[in-house]
């Protein structure tokens, strides 16, 4: 009996000490994938030290299952992992008989997600706490699931309350205004829930800009240097689990996946002024994902530098150039109080670097060159620098150059930054580039600037509601 015991106690404690890193993926902007599409998306995340994705499902859609049916067949091939996150805002309510319909699908499938330790199969949602009830009887039906659900507009410290619940993810990753990112909600959440023995699920986000008129949402909240910021504080809090937002968002501008032409259609559907994720890569944010999972997973120090490089973003077009569009800085309908796009995201290009050691930064922007100081660097002097350089009215091409000791340790030749605009408004959304050092460890979009240089890479339908407001804060 005592063995009994002290195995059912180990198993509890596992399942609250896994690290694993997931990343959203709306399911509808999948909708014209191929088995080739889902291999090459789940290649990208696996070498980008992802996890699994979370599938954003909502309910209705005819093609749901055709699209999971590809998408866990070609997972199961690579070992790669997938749960489901059930929308319960873009297309309505979950009916309870769907929900045991479709996890039956699909819980046990060997490409579905485990929480380490336990055989329980993780499920999440996005909204749906009027739901609450349902998922008495889902459990019981199904009695293997492990539900962490996204009720962001109620109070954590209820929440965990509740046996039905099992953990819970937050989706507050984006800063108020021009305020740096904070712990302060993730502190919410993890206080309860420690308590409780229950694990907590950091949202980490890059970006977020979304003008769709459809669904009348257009503002952005602060990005600039979140993603520095965030991974900062995921390595001080060391969360149970994370779920980077997103992967492939494009209508909120916060995606790290690839831009497939065939996944831009929320575009037109939405009614946008125009396509601002096209011409606008995000690949080079995934660029030091390893690295960052590997101190996350493993503790301080212990991420693996295979190549030295650095990464780039920056918005195309000074605030200044072009009309705002009515886009605000907050949002309205979060309670918000709305301020200039201008005041919450600043005409600056942000940089990153992946180093052995300290190495000298250069940031020219239209052929005029300046040496800057880090903003921020590691302790012990290996791991990721961070800085910036405000544009200053500046336009014409960026190129940031990395050297050491007169070498140079990567070189990355990024967009013009232009007066020019689609349909005269200013594109809020952002654009990233990187280089690395080893020139055959990155495709180019652009030339490689010389054979000691790393390769410059560009790299090159978001979810139909928001939150209500979040009240309990």
């Amino acid at each position: 009996m005592a063995t009994l015991i002290w195995l059912t106690l180990l198993g509890l404690t596992l399942h609250v000490q896994a690290k694993d890193v997931f990343a959203h993926f709306i399911l509808d902007n999948g909708a014209n994938f191929s088995q080739k599409h889902w291999q090459q998306d789940f290649l990208t995340a696996q070498a980008a030290s992802i996890d699994a994705f979370a599938l954003n499902t909502g309910y209705g859609p005819s093609n749901t299952y055709t699209l999971l049916n590809d998408a866990f067949t070609v997972a199961a091939t690579l070992n790669f992992k997938l749960f489901l996150s059930l929308d319960y805002s873009g297309d309505g309510h979950w009916p309870p008989d769907q929900v045991i319909k479709i996890l039956q699908n699909y819980s046990s499938h060997p490409a579905y997600y485990k929480i380490p330790g336990t055989n329980k199969s993780l499920v999440s949602t996005f909204e749906g706490y009027e739901s609450l009830n349902d998922w008495t009887n889902i459990k019981q039906k199904l009695p293997d699931l492990f539900l962490v659900p996204d009720w962001s507009a109620q109070s954590p410290s209820s929440l965990v309350q509740d046996d039905v619940v099992d953990g819970l993810l937050s989706w507050d990753a984006w800063p108020y205004g021009s305020e740096p990112m904070n712990t302060s909600s993730d502190e919410k959440y993890i206080s309860p829930l420690k308590s409780k023995n229950k694990p907590y699920i950091m949202p980490v986000s890059p970006w977020f800009y979304t003008d769709m008129v459809r669904y009348q949402k257009n503002w952005v909240w602060q990005g600039d240097g979140l993603w520095y910021t965030r991974w900062n504080e995921v390595l001080e809090l060391e969360p149970e689990f994370l779920e980077i937002l997103t992967w492939n968002d494009f209508g909120e501008s916060h995606y790290i996946g690839p831009l497939h032409e065939n996944e831009l259609g929320i575009f037109s559907y939405g009614q946008a002024p125009f396509n601002y994720a096209e011409g606008m890569p995000h690949d080079g944010w995934r660029e030091f994902l390893p690295f960052l999972v590997g101190e996350y997973k493993n503790g301080s120090g212990q991420g693996r530098i295979q190549s030295e490089g650095v990464v780039v973003w920056y918005r195309l077009t000074p605030a200044w150039a072009c009309q705002a569009g009515l886009t605000t800085g907050n949002a309205v309908s979060q309670g918000q109080r709305t301020l200039p796009p201008g005041e919450v995201l600043t005409d600056t290009v942000f940089f990153e670097a992946l180093l052995e050691s300290n190495a000298q930064v250069e940031v020219s922007i239209g052929g005029k060159n300046q040496s800057v100081d880090w903003s921020a660097t590691p302790d012990g002097g290996r791991g990721i620098y961070y800085g910036n350089l405000p544009m200053d009215n500046r336009t014409g091409e960026v190129v940031v150059t990395l050297s050491r000791n007169g070498r140079l340790v990567a070189q990355m030749n990024g967009e013009s930054i232009t007066t020019n605009c689609p349909n005269k408004l200013t594109n809020w959304n952002a654009w990233v580039g990187s280089a690395m050092s080893n020139s055959s460890n990155a495709s180019a979009s652009k030339a490689s600037v010389s054979e000691n240089a790393g390769a410059a890479t560009g790299g090159s339908l978001g979810w139909f509601g928001w939150l209500p407001g979040l009240v309990w804060l």
